[in-house]
């Protein structure tokens, strides 16, 4: 009967249940079985991670990224990095990057960062003639600041498991994050002026 959870598990994800719900549903066939375990454990098992606060971020977060998302705040944040950055070379690769350094602020996720970028920034920049590769590569590159700038879901996470304070995690990501930011622009910086690809526009508005 021991092996009757695993075959559950692999039978239910072949026939694509989601994943969440196999390996569930897979425990508990466990206790279900002979196993001398009362059901009531898997029960207060499977709760017992919602119970904590730390862990409400991470949901939350992700939200934060979708309002954000579909009340135009991203566009509007957009427009800011191309105030701030968008007359030097390689202007759109630039506002990339510093709007995942600002969102990262704000969503706290790599994903929600990527995706974000990847429906607004990405097209944007194709249509001005940058290639799709190099498009695609900043976005990835650049999201991984996201997860680095406080208030960061890794971060929190992390915390959360290994009982370090989440507080001085935060303030141990505000210059890696910023560091990390700075080399991607100087790396656009030299990569556009090989390629040629120039700044949004002329002037420098700030």
């Amino acid at each position: 009967m021991t092996f009757l959870p695993i075959v559950i598990f692999f039978f239910l994800l072949c026939i694509r249940v989601p994943v969440a719900f196999s390996i569930a549903i897979g425990a508990l066939s466990f206790f279900i079985s002979d196993s001398g375990i009362p059901t009531y454990i898997f029960i207060q098992r499977l709760i017992s991670p919602t119970l904590s606060f730390p862990l409400l971020a991470v949901p939350f977060f992700i939200m934060t990224g979708v309002i954000m998302n579909y009340s135009g705040i991203t566009k509007r944040i957009m427009n800011l990095a191309d105030t701030l950055v968008g007359h030097l070379i390689g202007g759109f690769a630039q506002i990339n990057i510093l709007m995942s350094t600002l969102m990262g602020g704000m969503s706290a996720s790599s994903n929600a960062d990527a995706a974000m970028q990847s429906k607004i920034v990405v097209p944007e920049m194709i249509k001005r003639n940058y290639g799709p590769g190099f498009s695609a590569s900043i976005t990835a590159c650049s999201a991984i600041i996201a997860a680095i700038i406080p208030p960061g879901i890794a971060l929190v996470l992390y915390g959360f498991m290994s009982g370090t304070s989440i507080g001085k995690l935060f303030l141990a990501g505000i210059l890696p994050g910023v560091f990390l930011c700075i080399v991607l622009m100087v790396t656009v910086r030299f990569m556009a002026g090989k390629k040629k690809y120039e700044p949004s526009r002329k002037k420098k508005l700030v």
